[in-house]
């Protein structure tokens, strides 16, 4: 669902997306390949619709402020939840973890310091856990 969680556990250091606001066709944009985007505008109705991407990237922009860096998670990949982990200016670990599944799963957040934690995440989901 989501290339933010892909792309920063690639060593991507910044992303723009560049069709932020679309119309309701897609467009318009300079090589005429209609897509969607986190806002779509009806100028008609004079109106916008957030989509899901808006709510994933606020959920992102919220969580993890500029300056921020990725750190190291090791995961299963058999569990269904794709994962990100960041360090904040402020020293506090930021884990994103995403469902991709359509049923339930449980994750364990284990750091040596701190302890463990098991989650119960919820289908087709996205849910952060942050910690000090």
């Amino acid at each position: 669902m989501f290339f933010f969680l892909q792309v920063t556990n690639n060593w991507v250091t910044g992303w723009v997306d560049w069709n932020m606001v679309l119309d309701l066709n897609g467009g318009p944009n300079w090589v005429n390949n209609l897509v969607d985007a986190p806002v779509i505008v009806n100028a008609t109705a004079d109106e916008f619709y957030k989509q899901p991407m808006f709510y994933a990237l606020a959920h992102f922009a919220k969580f993890v402020p500029p300056g921020s860096v990725r750190i190291g998670l090791e995961t299963g990949q058999a569990s269904g939840i794709e994962n990100v982990a960041f360090l904040t200016p402020e020293n506090v670990t930021v884990v994103v973890l995403h469902n991709i599944k359509n049923t339930d799963a449980e994750a364990v957040i284990s750091d040596s310091e701190k302890g463990s934690i098991s989650l119960k995440i919820a289908a087709n989901s996205m849910n952060t856990i942050i910690y000090h």
